[in-house]
């Protein structure tokens, strides 16, 4: 079985700005467990845990045994969401969401590239990375910590997909199986894009249309969990 880390959180009784205000200022955050058939449930839980697992190797895919308050039993969770202060950038709120080990799940597992292109070793090629991570499903005991994908035959003009990447036994591709996941761009290519920008730019400056009054705007403001 993977890592498992144990959390013990205390459950939500207060709710609102006011109360998650409090819960704050006395070293929580207001955090909610949803999923497995069950209603959701707030709980305060100490931002220090949730700083551990972000900045371990397996980040959000690190299973946790979350026991709330005085119960024996301990429901296995994920992190699905962190919210953080814009300033700050301390936890302000946590989503955990619980699992089943013999269910299968997805999630997003990191990509580690391996090995020096020939495109970009002999060839004046660049390697860029054009997905650091692709979607998979699989038993929660079975998440990879990551997957490697070896980059050492890629010629310039080449690239790897998500189907290209190699997959442990019982795990699955969710992700599109053509999304690109690393390219070597021709240095030549690169280096004629400005050139072309500036070529395109020009004719459509001339003929910009004179500014419109404002209209409604369609956006939408996201609230905040408290």
């Amino acid at each position: 079985m993977s890592q498992v880390v144990n959390f013990e959180v205390t459950p939500r009784e207060e709710f609102g700005k006011n109360a998650a205000g409090r819960a704050r200022r006395s070293g929580f955050v207001p955090a909610v467990v949803y999923g497995g058939g069950r209603e959701p449930q707030g709980v305060l839980v100490d931002p220090r845990l949730i700083e551990g697992v972000m900045h371990s190797e397996r980040g959000l895919n690190t299973l946790i045994h979350l026991k709330i308050g005085d119960r024996e039993l301990k429901r296995m969770v994920l992190i699905r969401e962190v919210q953080r202060h814009p300033v700050t950038e301390r936890v302000t709120h946590a989503d955990f969401v619980r699992i089943e080990m013999d269910k299968k799940i997805e999630v997003a597992v990191p990509v580690h590239i391996v090995g020096t292109a020939v495109g970009v070793k002999s060839e004046g090629g660049m390697l860029e990375v054009v997905n650091r991570s692709v979607f998979v499903r699989c038993l929660p005991a079975e998440i990879p910590d990551f997957v490697e994908v070896d980059v050492t035959e890629l010629h310039d003009g080449q690239h790897l997909e998500a189907k290209d990447v190699p997959l442990p036994t019982g795990v699955e591709l969710v992700a599109h199986a053509n999304d690109v996941i690393v390219t070597i761009l021709s240095r030549q290519a690169e280096e004629a894009k400005p050139a072309a920008e500036a070529e395109v730019a020009a004719p459509v400056a001339a003929v910009e249309a004179p500014a419109k009054p404002a209209g409604k705007s369609g956006g939408k403001s996201e609230g905040k969990k408290d």
